[in-house]
C-alpha cells in the first residue's frame, strides 16, 4: 500500500469519526477567500542538490462545515504556482541543473481544530490531503531558457498528491466574520513529472477571509 493510499484512508477515517461525533452544528457552514504565497523546492531521489526556493502566488476560495464546537472540515479550490531548482542525479539528466515552473488547480481537504482564547482569538491546527491538477509546466535544463515541459526531456504529471499540515491564529471581527493568519507545509507524495523522481515540498503563507455563516 503506497503512502497516498494510506493517507486517503486515514483522512477518510478522520471524516467518519468527525461525522459520528457531530451535533446539529453540522449544518453550520461558511465560505471565504484565501490569498498568499508559496515557497517551494524540488525534492526526490532524482535531485541530488536542492537549489533555490521558488516564491509564487497562491489564491482561491473555500467552504467549510462545522462538525463539532471545535472541529471543522474545509475544502478549497485554489490556483497554485510551485517549482524550484536543483541539480539532477544520475540517469536522464546527469549532473544538469533543473528548473521547473509548475501551475496547478489545487484542492486541499483539511480537518481543522480551533481552540478559542480570549474574546476574539483562536488557535488553529489542521492536517489533510491535497490533489493538485497540472495546468501548466515549464522547464529549464542545464541553465537554458524555459520551455514547455512536453518539449524537453521532462513531461509534467497530470496530478500531484500532497499531505498538508499547518496552523495559525484566527481573529473574529465584530460582524462575525473572521480573519485567519496561517502557515502551512505540504509534503509532495507523488512525482511532479512522469519520467523522473522529482517531488515538490512547499511552504504556504496565507491569509483567509471567512464569512460569518
Amino acid at each position: 500500500m503506497n503512502t497516498v493510499t494510506r493517507s486517503m484512508r486515514c483522512l477518510s477515517a478522520t471524516v467518519l469519526l468527525a461525522c459520528l461525533a457531530s451535533s446539529p452544528a453540522l449544518a453550520q457552514s461558511r465560505a471565504g477567500l484565501t490569498l498568499g504565497a508559496t515557497a517551494s523546492e524540488l525534492t526526490g531521489d532524482f535531485i541530488t542538490v536542492r537549489g533555490d526556493q521558488k516564491w509564487s502566488f497562491y489564491g482561491g476560495a473555500f467552504g467549510e462545515v462545522s462538525v463539532s464546537q471545535f472541529l471543522a472540515l474545509n475544502l478549497g479550490v485554489n490556483y497554485a504556482q510551485k517549482g524550484g531548482t536543483g541539480l539532477a542525479g544520475t540517469g536522464l539528466l546527469d549532473s544538469e541543473r533543473v528548473e521547473l515552473e509548475l501551475k496547478y488547480i489545487e484542492l486541499p481537504l483539511l480537518a481543522e481544530i480551533t481552540l478559542p482564547f480570549g474574546a476574539s482569538w483562536g488557535l488553529m491546527a489542521y492536517g489533510g490531503i491535497s490533489a493538485a491538477f497540472n495546468v501548466g509546466c515549464k522547464a529549464s535544463l542545464g541553465g537554458g531558457s524555459k520551455e514547455s515541459c512536453k518539449d524537453t526531456a521532462l513531461e509534467g504529471a497530470k496530478t500531484e498528491w500532497g499531505l498538508p499540515v499547518g496552523g495559525g491564529l484566527t481573529y473574529v471581527l465584530p460582524d462575525g466574520e473572521s480573519v485567519v493568519f496561517e502557515v502551512r507545509y505540504t509534503w509532495g507524495q507523488s512525482d511532479v513529472v512522469k519520467n523522473a523522481s522529482i517531488k515538490n515540498g512547499a511552504w504556504y503563507f496565507l491569509i483567509r477571509l471567512v464569512g460569518s455563516g
